[in-house]
């Protein structure tokens, strides 16, 4: 009886520890193709060509051109999305923008999360690149987070704590950057970042450069807690709580990442106050005029094969929604760029990139300096289509639309 009890709990050690369930997966050179051929196919299915989009958005085009403000400076938005310590990528995309002489001043940033850091620094100018490069590449976990004791976490909020993290953004963000961001506030530029209120379970933006206007102690701490609520993952960084009043009371919202309402923000509020500062009417930009997303990271997932297990599962699946999460958003805001008069423009992390680690916080110094020097050449490329960048959102390509199979064989071409 004994033998038997014995055998069946070294069977089920062995079976959770995936001995009796390994996989026969498809190779991922042959997973991330988008080209199998289905053999029970009889041809019922084919992807819409991208240049249908393209039709759409020159009749689009045409039947508003008339509503350009006549005569007007084209406007330069930047949207800076999320992505960990993938942020070098957008870091390289700046400084190698800036080599190549092309990088204009920016009338509007916006940034989340890890693009949250770099926001302030890219409104401000390229004087501020090599600032950025000394903050955001190379850092290790241990320069943004601190563990917690293991007895702590189940009482407490978060994974880890994020006062290294607070450190380096109260060391950086001094009240002389403020000075110039609140300058460039008057200037008629701005600057907008994005947390998460977890009480409503919404975006907030952020007007910063209207709250480092007010020059106060109280401007410059609100600023601060802005940046690291942006940055905090939920789950692995605190909340940060940031005091409120309505109606004469006090109350306290709790903000985390704004990644976890948005990826990427531009919206056509953001048009219209400056053709208002401008003195011209309605929400539609100046001919020319364009917004520049950088993605830090894949537009789509790489291809691992997934043990079945309870956290692989569960990883996978979640990945796989932030990613067609991303794809979705820059789908949204291609279409808010065409009911605004502007131009679309999208550059992420190629595919091809093979990175140590796959975990925005597990990025190795190597992977950061590489992904660093891919995001300074495609910016040196001075926004050239197709050498980086593109002009329609995921999706519109043929080869990355997904039509039903009719089967379990194929072949590749």
């Amino acid at each position: 009886m004994r033998t038997g009890l014995a055998v069946m709990l070294a069977a089920a050690v062995f079976a959770a520890s995936g001995g009796c369930s390994r996989r026969h997966c498809v190779p991922d050179s042959l997973a991330q193709s988008h080209n199998l051929i289905d053999l029970d196919s009889e041809g019922d299915h084919a992807p819409v060509e991208a240049g249908i989009t393209r039709d759409v958005e020159a009749e689009y085009r045409k039947r508003v051109a008339a509503s350009h403000p006549a005569g007007a400076r084209p406007y330069n938005f930047l949207a800076l999305s999320g992505g960990g310590m993938y942020g070098s990528f957008g870091v390289g995309i700046l400084h190698g923008w800036t080599e190549s002489g092309a990088r204009p001043t920016l009338d509007v940033v916006t940034g989340i999360s890890t693009g949250g850091l770099i926001a302030t620094y890219a409104f401000l100018g390229p004087q501020y690149d090599d600032k950025l490069k000394d903050n955001l590449l190379g850092v290790t976990r241990a320069q943004i987070l601190r563990s917690r004791s293991i007895l702590n976490i189940p009482f407490a909020d978060s994974v880890y704590t994020s006062r290294p993290l607070e450190r380096r953004i109260r060391q950086e963000l001094t009240p002389e950057v403020l000075a110039e961001v609140a300058a460039a506030h008057a200037a008629g530029r701005r600057l907008y970042i994005g947390t998460t209120n977890l009480d409503t379970r919404r975006l907030v933006l952020w007007d910063m450069g209207a709250i480092a206007s007010r020059g106060t102690p109280e401007a410059l701490d609100l600023f601060q807690k802005i940046i690291l609520a942006t940055s905090s993952i939920p789950g692995v960084f605190p909340p940060v709580r940031i005091p409120v009043e309505i109606n004469g009371c006090r109350y306290d919202e709790m903000h985390v990442d704004g990644g976890a309402s948005d990826e990427v923000i531009f919206r056509a509020f953001m048009v219209a106050d400056l053709n208002r500062a401008a003195g011209m009417p309605g929400a539609y930009a100046p001919a020319g005029s364009r917004l520049y997303v950088i993605s830090n990271g894949k537009l789509y997932a790489d291809s691992k094969c997934v043990r079945p297990h309870l956290t692989n599962t569960v990883s996978a699946a979640a990945r796989s929604i932030i990613y067609g999460k991303t794809r979705d958003e820059m789908y949204r805001i291609y279409w808010n760029c065409l009911e605004s008069g502007m131009e679309f423009r999208l550059t992420a992390v190629p595919q091809d990139f093979r990175m140590q680690q796959s975990g925005g916080l597990t990025v190795t110094t190597e992977d950061q300096h590489r992904l660093f020097q891919e995001g300074r050449a495609i910016g040196l490329r001075t926004m050239v289509l197709g050498e980086g960048w593109r002009d329609l959102p995921p999706g519109t390509d043929p080869s990355e639309q997904s039509l039903p199979r009719s089967g379990t064989r194929f072949v590749t071409p």
